[in-house]
């Protein structure tokens, strides 16, 4: 009777906690109308706060703010954009920071990394059945308190003799087994936010041809959380230094260039390849290495709907950073060609002509039930800076004015800069340029 008694008491208390939970996010969005509703107030001082107060709320107001509507004023139009804008680039910011991840005790393997994986939102997959390696799922002891997540995940596959494989189709950390002839993941790397960096080889090169042509190359493995998409890396050679065992600097190739380096779709790692002058024979090994990368990766992705597709023409919505013009819709023999003008307010080089990142968004026709119709090819009809053309084409069943026009791009484009640096030490980054690594 005791224990019945009790279980009844935990179930009215959970309901009641429950209850409170439900009510809380109800106040919340109700708080956010109520502020919205004062963005429009006679006021210039109420006005002010309110948008002060809904900046203070944070990013999850960014889904609780309503869309503009054409009885919208446009004093509330201006306000609700500002903030959007704000609040899109301090969750960009924010992202372009690394996870930590907080973790006490002894358990299994699997658990361990789903907890990381739902603290972080990095997906992580066991890929070593795919390998034909063992699958095991030691238990193992950790102690992270806010640690940073590629530091973390390093001592965890050090412990149960993992690594990572970097070319697998998914966007996420592919874990297989590590063989007796590799070292520990741990020691090798440099971190910084959601980077880490690693040396993989160098290579002396000396033509027997031609005196000249000598050249000294350290491939530089770059991974991310695989949260983040970058759209692209840059490497400038003059953000690069490096010295020898005497301390002496190391010549770059070419002070004034500049390596871009592509990002796929689905890629969460890289290889950069650093070009040196290849020193003389009195020089025997790289000692320490610094440089600094930049990353341009989007923020958080936005949804534009438009409807009315017969008379739609020249129709702007704007969000964050982001417009986004319905420019026609018309028939293009049996398919229906959507044409679009999308405009960043500062895209930072992400639209140039070699980057089609953009080609990826999610983009549909929607049906009154809410199934979308996926397009059948799209063209590039204009580029620029900081705006980009396109034309949609689809093959739709039902009249023009029985769908939707749904177009996803992030609001915001950010650009950050990340900072490694190496020593290079016997048995863990040996760094050294040995002639018989030296090929020609």
């Amino acid at each position: 009777m005791g224990g019945i008694f009790i279980r009844e008491k935990l179930t009215m208390l959970y309901s009641v906690l429950l209850a409170g939970c439900v009510l809380l996010g109800q106040a919340d969005a109700e708080e956010v109308r109520r502020l919205v509703s004062e963005l429009d107030s006679r006021q210039l001082a109420t006005r002010k706060a309110a948008e002060e107060k809904l900046l203070e709320l944070g990013g999850d107001v960014l889904d609780l703010l309503p869309a503009s509507t054409a009885r919208t004023s446009a004093e509330v139009k201006q306000r609700i954009g500002r903030i959007r804008q704000k609040l899109q680039h301090r969750a960009a910011e924010s992202a372009v920071n690394g996870s930590l991840v907080t973790l006490s005790g002894e358990m299994p393997l699997s658990k361990i990394l789903a907890a990381m994986e739902k603290q972080t939102d990095n997906k992580i997959v066991d890929f070593r059945r795919r390998f034909g390696h063992e699958v095991t799922n030691p238990k193992l002891n950790v102690e992270f308190d806010k640690t940073p997540f590629w530091q973390a995940l390093d001592r965890v596959l050090d412990d149960a003799r993992l690594t990572t494989y970097p070319y697998g189709k998914l966007q996420a950390i592919h874990v297989i087994g590590r063989n007796d002839e590799q070292l520990p993941r741990s020691g090798r790397a440099s971190y910084a936010g959601p980077f880490r960096f690693e040396p993989v080889s160098i290579t002396a090169r000396r033509d027997l041809r031609y005196q000249a042509h000598r050249s000294l190359r350290l491939n530089l493995q770059a991974a991310w959380e695989p949260r983040l998409r970058p759209i692209c890396l840059k490497q400038k050679m003059a953000d690069l230094r490096a010295v020898d065992e005497n301390s002496r600097p190391l010549a770059i190739g070419d002070e004034l260039a500049e390596l871009e380096i592509p990002v796929g779709a689905d890629a969460t790692a890289v290889e950069i390849v650093l070009p040196w002058k290849l020193p003389n024979g009195r020089v025997r090994k790289i000692a320490k290495l610094r440089g600094t990368l930049t990353a341009l990766v989007p923020g958080k992705v936005e949804t534009f709907t438009f409807d009315d597709l017969p008379k739609a023409e020249n129709v702007e919505k704007r969000t964050a950073g982001v417009t986004v013009e319905l420019e026609r819709v018309r028939k293009s023999g049996k398919l229906w060609e959507v044409r679009i003008r999308v405009r960043f307010d500062d895209a930072k080089g992400a639209l140039a002509s070699h980057r089609g990142w953009i080609l990826g968004n999610e983009c549909c026709l929607e049906t009154p039930d809410g199934k979308p119709v996926p397009y059948k090819t799209v063209e590039i009809t204009h580029q620029g800076d900081n705006q980009i053309g396109l034309a949609y084409f689809f093959s739709a069943d039902r009249p023009l004015g029985e769908y939707r026009f749904v177009y996803k791009t992030p609001g915001v484009i950010v650009s950050a800069k990340y900072e490694y640096e190496f020593e290079f030490s016997p048995g863990v980054h040996a760094g050294k340029i040995s002639p018989h690594r030296r090929s020609g």
